[in-house]
């Protein structure tokens, strides 16, 4: 009898567990609140918006300032031709489209008719002529030329009589002889040049107080030398030659009384330049990447008088050598690879 009790109580108890078996898988899933999605979206995943190329954009930004101060922008070039360009303070054009043309009529129209233009920018444009005022330009006080295709700037340059700053990004081979003619330039920065002789006309411009030259990263420009002139820039107070093949500096440099900057990365120099060595406001020296001899380079810093920060990257030193060079020059900071090891 105790047997049957107890199949019977089996019986029961895979009944009652069967049901609730049964009775869980009746039980209907929790809701789930779901934001409703836009349909038709493809790659709407974070992979897919990771990979997914950007649209192309293919137009000319233009923005400008007024000789009151609002700020006005253009939708195209067109809008730009009928507008009153003599209400214009500052202009610049830009575009994120690649190989975009910017057509050299458009910028001669500015350059002849915005006579209280000051400030004039033309970035990422194929851009091979720009056009230099037909008379003198005396409002014009500050020109950027960035990401262009320049190979040569106009002969007579000089009609932006009042430039005071003038920065380009493109591969010039040469500056017109009329360059020389902007007394008034103050600031000069030319990067991604192509020259192969430093421009002597730059020594005309003796109110320069900052000049920057530089060759393109992965082609350096083939200037080797430079002319003992410098004595003729007296009011230079940063100056960088960079990414071209210099292994000395001249004596005249060595003048500039004033200068608190010097750059002279991506050289070839073995040595620290003896021109360099007493400049009493010197404080900021970049020397990276030049191809520095140890026992050549160790006797010429021994000399250096002037103190601040000193960049000796990537050239050729082991760190050894760098703490070395700290020591001997206590009251200048080295950087150099490796110094956080």
């Amino acid at each position: 009898m105790k047997k049957y009790i107890i199949v019977f109580s089996l019986s029961l108890l895979t009944l009652s567990v069967s049901a609730q078996k049964k009775k869980k898988k009746e039980v209907p899933p929790p809701k789930v609140e779901v934001p409703p999605v836009v349909e038709k979206v493809p790659d709407a995943g974070y992979e897919n918006i990771m990979v997914a190329p950007m649209p192309a954009r293919d137009f000319t930004n233009i923005k400008a300032k007024t000789i009151t101060g609002k700020d006005i922008s253009f939708n195209d070039v067109k809008e730009l031709q009928q507008a009153d360009l003599s209400e214009i303070r500052e202009l610049s054009f830009n575009t994120f489209t690649a190989g975009k043309v910017l057509e050299s009529s458009i910028l001669q129209h500015v350059v002849n008719e915005a006579n209280q233009l000051e400030s004039l920018t033309v970035e990422n444009f194929t851009l091979t002529d720009f056009p230099a005022p037909k008379n003198s330009n005396q409002s014009l006080k500050k020109l950027k030329l960035t990401q262009n295709k320049l190979a040569a700037l106009p002969a007579d340059f000089s009609n932006f009589t009042a430039l005071e700053d003038f920065s380009s990004t493109n591969p010039l081979t040469a500056l017109p002889e009329s360059f020389a003619q902007l007394k008034k330039l103050q600031v000069l920065g030319l990067d991604n040049t192509l020259f192969t002789t430093f421009p002597k006309e730059i020594f005309s411009l003796h109110n320069l107080n900052f000049l920057y030259i530089s060759g393109q990263y992965k082609n350096r420009m083939k200037v080797s030398t430079l002319p003992d002139l410098f004595g003729q820039l007296p009011q230079l107070k940063e100056l960088g030659i960079e990414h071209a093949e210099l292994t000395t500096l001249p004596k005249s440099i060595a003048t500039l009384k004033n200068l608190e900057k010097a750059h002279f990365s991506f050289n070839k120099f073995t040595s620290f330049p003896a021109a360099l060595y007493n400049i009493p406001k010197l404080e900021y020296v970049p020397f990276t990447n030049n191809p520095l001899q140890w026992e050549e380079f160790l006797t010429s810093v021994k000399n250096i008088k002037w103190s601040g920060l000193f960049f000796i990257n990537e050239t050729g030193l082991n760190k050894k050598q760098y703490e070395q060079v700290q020591q001997i020059l206590s009251k200048t900071d080295v950087y150099y690879d490796g110094m956080n090891e």
